[in-house]
């Protein structure tokens, strides 16, 4: 399969990811993504990375993204990211679809992931965010866990980011 992995948000600037204590999204992304694309590789597939660093806009950012994924006629497209809540309640993971798609692949991250501890929160829709919207592949937004949960957060210190991808690579089939 053609995959294009992206590691969400840039690493400064717009588009730059959340930040609760001395946990980092945009980093944890790319050290998942990094580790993703080479177990998707070793298992046979064509990956592309689809990570922009650095844009001047949000919106600059977001077409970025969708270009590059776009340009290298994928059957599948990955975006990966960690969540927050208002509260910071909120724990698990959950993978937006286009229309809330029950897409065999984002069922199976939700299962992987759910196996190492996370609460699994399931399919959702994603027809309202510019990268699933505008990908022409199926596209995953994945929501690894949440950034502002303790819980979340030492579960995600205790397994790391290696066994993260493990379980993501491990869905996708």
């Amino acid at each position: 399969m053609r995959i294009s992995v992206n590691c969400g948000h840039t690493i400064a600037g717009s588009g730059y990811g959340a930040v609760s204590g001395k946990y980092n999204e945009s980093d944890i992304n790319r050290k998942v993504g990094k580790e993703l694309i080479k177990l998707l590789r070793k298992d046979g597939h064509t990956v592309f990375d689809s990570t922009i660093d650095d844009a001047r806009t949000q919106n600059s950012y977001l077409d970025a993204v969708v270009r590059t994924a776009n340009a290298c006629d994928v059957d599948l497209f990955i975006s990966l990211h960690c969540n927050a809540s208002v509260n910071r309640t909120g724990h698990g993971v959950e993978v937006y679809t286009y229309k809330g798609r029950k897409l065999d692949n984002a069922i199976r991250v939700c299962y992987e992931v759910s196996r190492l501890g996370f609460r699994n929160r399931g399919i959702r829709d994603g027809s309202h965010l510019y990268v699933v919207k505008n990908t022409k592949a199926p596209a995953l937004l994945i929501e690894m866990f949440f950034l502002d949960n303790e819980t979340d957060q030492t579960l995600y210190k205790t397994i790391g980011y290696k066994e993260m991808a493990r379980a993501i690579a491990r869905a996708i089939q």
